[in-house]
C-alpha cells in the first residue's frame, strides 16, 4: 500500500491548514474549481485524497501569500495550478543506491548562480519493463534541514509540462527505502515567474520517457 503523507516541497513553502480533505474540497477551494477536483475524486482511496488535498494547499498559499511566486498582475487571473490525474502507476518503491564518496557538485541555475550540492546516489525504478534512474542530490551541511533533491526533464516538457524540467523532494528520510512518487513532481518557480533563480536539471537526469504525472505547465503560461 502507498503511505499517505503531508508532502511539502523546497520551491513551495506551504501554508497548513486546518481543514480536512474534505473539508477543502468544500471550503478552503473557490466553488467553481472545487466542482472538477470533486469529480477527480474516489473517496474510497485515501492516497488520491491527500494527494488533491496537498495540491488545494499549494493552491491556496499562492493565491493568499505574500511570499507567493504569482506575479502581481497575473494573481486577477490564477486560480490554481494544473496537474495529471493522480495515477500510483507512477508511484515507486525504490532503495537509494549509494555512492560510496558522495561527492560535491554544482548544478547551473536559470540565472547563472550556480549552486553547490552532494551527490549522494541514484534511485531506480522500472516502468513497462524498463529500468531508469534519476540522480540524488542533498544539502552539503547534514545539519541543514536534510532531504533529497531530485531535479529532471521527461518527454513532456515544452509541451505538457514546464520546459524547464521539474523536482521532486523526499523528505523525512528514516532509510534508503522510499517512494519515488511522480504525482508530487513540481514546478520550479520559474515557471511561474521568470525572476527567480531555479537549478536546471542535469543531462544525467533526462530521462527519455514521458512522465504523464504530477504538475503540468503553469496556466497562465499555458494560454499565452
Amino acid at each position: 500500500m502507498i503511505p499517505s503523507h503531508s508532502h511539502v516541497n523546497r520551491e513551495h513553502t506551504l501554508a497548513v491548514f486546518l481543514c480536512s480533505a474534505i473539508l477543502l474540497l468544500s471550503a478552503c477551494a473557490p466553488q467553481q474549481e472545487t466542482d472538477t477536483v470533486q469529480d477527480d475524486i474516489d473517496t474510497t482511496d485515501i492516497y488520491t485524497m491527500e494527494v488533491l488535498k496537498d495540491r488545494l494547499e499549494k493552491d491556496k498559499y499562492l493565491l493568499t501569500e505574500a511570499a507567493s511566486p504569482i506575479k502581481a498582475s497575473d494573481m486577477p487571473l490564477f486560480k490554481r495550478l494544473a496537474y495529471y490525474p493522480v495515477d500510483k502507476n507512477f508511484v515507486f518503491a525504490t532503495v537509494l543506491r549509494r555512492l560510496e564518496h558522495p561527492g560535491e557538485v554544482v548544478i547551473a541555475t536559470t540565472r547563472n548562480e550556480s549552486r553547490s550540492m552532494l551527490h549522494i546516489g541514484a534511485l531506480p525504478f522500472t516502468l513497462d519493463g524498463n529500468e531508469y534512474k534519476l540522480q540524488v542530490y542533498a544539502p552539503k551541511d547534514s545539519t541543514d534541514d536534510y532531504y533529497w533533491f531530485i531535479p529532471f526533464t521527461d518527454a513532456t516538457n515544452g509541451k505538457e509540462t514546464y520546459a524547464g524540467g521539474r523536482y521532486l523532494d523526499i523528505d523525512n528520510i528514516e532509510s534508503d527505502s522510499v517512494f519515488l512518487d511522480f504525482n508530487y513532481a513540481y514546478n520550479p518557480y520559474c515557471a511561474y515567474n521568470e525572476g527567480f533563480d531555479c537549478p536546471i536539471p542535469p543531462a544525467e537526469n533526462a530521462l527519455p520517457i514521458a512522465i504523464t504525472a504530477g504538475e503540468q505547465n503553469y496556466p497562465l503560461q499555458r494560454e499565452k
